[in-house]
């Protein structure tokens, strides 16, 4: 459901018991020469639907928010043309919205957050700390584990193309792919042939303290292969990362927590201070 196409008396209707609130996110970020800078809003939203799909299957619906936008993104940073909010107001932000729904007998909140910023992921999960003091709400962030967890579909696809999927990072293959599956027209397809692939150990350019794409040796603020981009492969990745959601979604509604993202992110983050992004 929608949250903006229902009238109030329709939502107080909802039962809170079987509904529970999604909020995708997305940075208004540069994404290479070939994709908008609301790229990743398109993509959050269209797995929030994807799920919401799957779990109605189950008897469970999900109302979805408008995407929230301006999500901190420092690693596109020296860059033109990244909009965002700084970490710590975006964060205070999130905890707002869920409040909110808090406050209107919601019980479960989900956030849809694609980013790899390390502030953006920061960001969220304070919010998603402060909202659980909350009594009686939980809320989660689950698809940054499933970005940084190994994915056998797509990791075979990429492959059998020659790709490595560590490479994979930003404005890559998986996003640009995904994108012309939603829409053809959001890609710049007269670009991507001249797009070379941007190869590039991310997790060595961190231990040396490079922390933007720019800084990592990016030219051209993506992080990847966005040439060899398929529609095919962008329909695995909405329907894996929409499957990801849903999971975590019955997962939790069981009473469980999520697993914690993988020791090296953990301790990445460690080093992200909301209060100076």
């Amino acid at each position: 459901m929608n949250l903006t196409d229902l009238t109030a008396s329709e939502i107080s209707a909802l039962d809170r018991d079987a509904t529970v609130v999604v909020v995708p996110l997305g940075s208004i970020e540069q994404h290479g020469p070939h994709l908008p800078v609301a790229t990743k809003c398109f993509l959050s939203e269209a797995i929030a639907f994807a799920a919401a799909a799957r779990l109605r299957s189950e008897q469970l619906e999900c109302l979805i928010t408008p995407t929230f936008p301006f999500m901190p993104c420092q690693s596109s940073s020296g860059f033109a043309s990244n909009f965002a909010m700084a970490a710590r107001t975006y964060s205070d932000a999130l905890y707002e919205i869920g409040s909110s729904f808090c406050r209107d007998g919601f019980k479960f909140l989900y956030f849809v957050n694609l980013s790899v910023s390390p502030d953006a992921i920061k960001a969220v999960s304070v919010a998603v700390e402060d909202l659980n003091t909350l009594k009686g709400f939980r809320a989660f962030d689950p698809i940054p584990l499933w970005n940084f967890s190994p994915n056998e579909e797509l990791e075979s696809f990429m492959r059998q193309r020659g790709v490595d999927p560590a490479n994979e990072i930003h404005a890559d293959i998986k996003e640009t792919s995904a994108a012309m599956h939603l829409d053809p027209e959001l890609v710049r397809g007269d670009l991507l042939a001249g797009l070379k692939p941007c190869r590039i150990n991310t997790a060595w350019e961190v231990l040396k303290g490079n922390f933007s794409f720019q800084e990592m040796g990016s030219t051209a603020g993506y992080l990847g292969s966005p040439a060899l981009a398929d529609p095919e492969l962008g329909r695995l990745y909405i329907a894996e990362a929409a499957f990801a959601l849903a999971e975590s979604v019955n997962y939790t509604l069981s009473g469980n927590d999520l697993p914690e993202l993988p020791l090296q992110i953990r301790m990445l983050l460690k080093m992200v201070d909301l209060d100076e992004m």
